[in-house]
């Protein structure tokens, strides 16, 4: 299933904010960005590595059970 064209990314503005600015989310087909509404500085995460961290953080949490 593809959720963008190649080159056209899916850009949300979220309801989470930074002090006074909204976070801002773009899905690329292979990685994510991230960046407060209003700046051009921007985070890179690869879906794998999302994908890693959410294991780790399961398990932790059913380790601690």
């Amino acid at each position: 299933m593809r959720i963008t064209k190649i080159g056209k990314p899916i850009v949300r503005e979220t309801d989470c904010f930074e002090r006074t600015d909204a976070l801002i989310v773009a899905l690329h087909p292979r990685y994510l960005s991230i960046r407060l509404k209003g700046h051009k500085e921007a985070v890179e995460v690869e879906y794998g590595a999302i994908l890693d961290l959410a294991r780790k953080h399961a398990w932790r949490r059913n380790k601690v059970s």
